[in-house]
């Protein structure tokens, strides 16, 4: 579990009676996090713990999503590293299995309105059997085919719109 260990830091009951509580969790990287709040005095410290673990693993992991997102709209390749030439292997995430990162990264650019946002999946989509997508999009053989085209279309398209050169720049022709 990459929680290893959480702990009540302080517990004080204050003047009208709740307790305010301060609860730190350390993860398998040794990162420390904190989650303060304020508690009935009828507060459970070792189901308050279990709750506050859950919620932080929840943080985490979303965090996580959202981070190989960003990666992606930067244009780099979050799920996979390039162990040798040519010889791209799943990268470990911190927080969840990859399939459980891939899955909703990949889904958060197949939701997108613009098409055009599909060519910065690329990398990763090339790398990904299509006995893979199935499970991880839970798609048929078909509609990871369509998926395949309309990530290439979307490649051609941005490649496209890179080339155009405006007949003017700042009123001046070019």
């Amino acid at each position: 579990m990459p929680i290893v260990s959480a702990e009540i830091e302080f517990d004080r009951v204050q003047a009208d009676g709740t307790r305010k509580i301060r609860q730190k969790f350390v993860d398998h990287l040794g990162e420390e996090y904190y989650y303060s709040f304020t508690q009935s005095a009828d507060y459970d410290e070792i189901a308050g713990l279990i709750a506050g673990e859950a919620k932080l693993l929840l943080s985490l992991i979303d965090r996580e999503i959202q981070a190989a997102i960003v990666e992606y709209e930067a244009g780099g390749d979050p799920l996979h590293y390039e162990a040798s030439s040519n010889n791209w292997q799943k990268i470990a995430p911190g927080f969840q299995t990859w399939d459980e990162l891939a899955a909703p990264v990949l889904i958060d650019f197949l939701s997108r309105e613009n098409r055009n946002d599909l060519s910065v999946i690329e990398s990763t989509i090339i790398r990904i059997s299509t006995q893979d997508k199935k499970a991880l999009l839970g798609m048929t053989n078909q509609e990871v085919s369509a998926v395949n085209s309309d990530i290439q279309a979307a490649v051609n398209a941005v490649a496209e719109l890179e080339l155009y050169t405006p007949y003017f720049t700042d009123g001046e022709r070019n």
